[in-house]
């Protein structure tokens, strides 16, 4: 079963934002939106093109991946220091989507090893104390043949006054360091690491699509 590159979105105003960086809204909206649906359609197309058994999503947030993520997995799970879990689930049910939503640290995932074929992080490292523990343990929960797909932003100041302009956020008022503590964490790894364009020269591009293999990483 081949599966399309192309990404999934409810009713506007059917999620619901769970913390003051869930900028769920934005996703409907102009550039903004279409650069945050650029962002799921990277990390779907480095997935797997079967659907594999389970997936996991670090920082879920609102839940706007798993309208797209639940074709290419037989069961999906969530994890996010969020108390929103259930207002979450409940919205997958009104879609037919069956979301096992725990509440907790990437850092320390509450999983066995070894439980998913995938897992996803869109955005979540840089909010991260030590981002370099989320990744190790993502890659703990990952099968033997499976992946590890992130999307982080780089840093670069043009783009953070292009961010300031569309969304009207200063980004490292939310960062506060965070996506310098993933450069750190991911130069310490044997990782693919993709420049995403937006549509910008590589060396320009804004964010940064990471994939890592259990057993490869150092």
């Amino acid at each position: 079963m081949s599966i399309p590159k192309s990404v999934e979105l409810p009713a506007r105003g059917h999620l619901r934002r769970t913390s003051e960086v869930d900028f769920v809204d934005h996703y409907y909206e102009g550039g903004m939106g279409w650069v945050l649906r650029e962002r799921l359609r990277w990390v779907e197309a480095a997935l797997p093109r079967t659907p594999v058994d389970a997936i996991l999503e670090i920082g879920y947030g609102s839940g706007v991946f798993m309208y797209t993520l639940e074709r290419h997995a037989r069961a999906l799970y969530g994890v996010d220091i969020h108390a929103h879990g259930g207002a979450v689930r409940d919205r997958m049910v009104e879609h037919d989507i069956d979301l096992s939503a725990a509440r907790g640290s990437g850092m320390a995932l509450p999983f066995r090893d070894a439980s998913f074929d995938a897992v996803v992080i869109v955005s979540a490292l840089e909010f991260m104390d030590d981002p370099g523990a989320c990744l190790a343990e993502s890659l703990r929960v990952t099968r033997p043949e499976g992946r590890v797909v992130c999307v982080t932003p780089r840093v670069l100041p043009w783009a953070d006054a292009v961010y300031r302009v569309l969304s009207g956020v200063d980004p490292e008022s939310d960062f506060r360091g965070g996506r310098q503590r993933v450069q750190r964490a991911l130069a310490r790894l044997t990782a693919d690491r993709r420049p995403r364009p937006v549509p910008f020269p590589r060396f320009l591009a804004p964010y940064e699509l990471v994939v890592l293999r259990p057993g490869r990483s150092a």
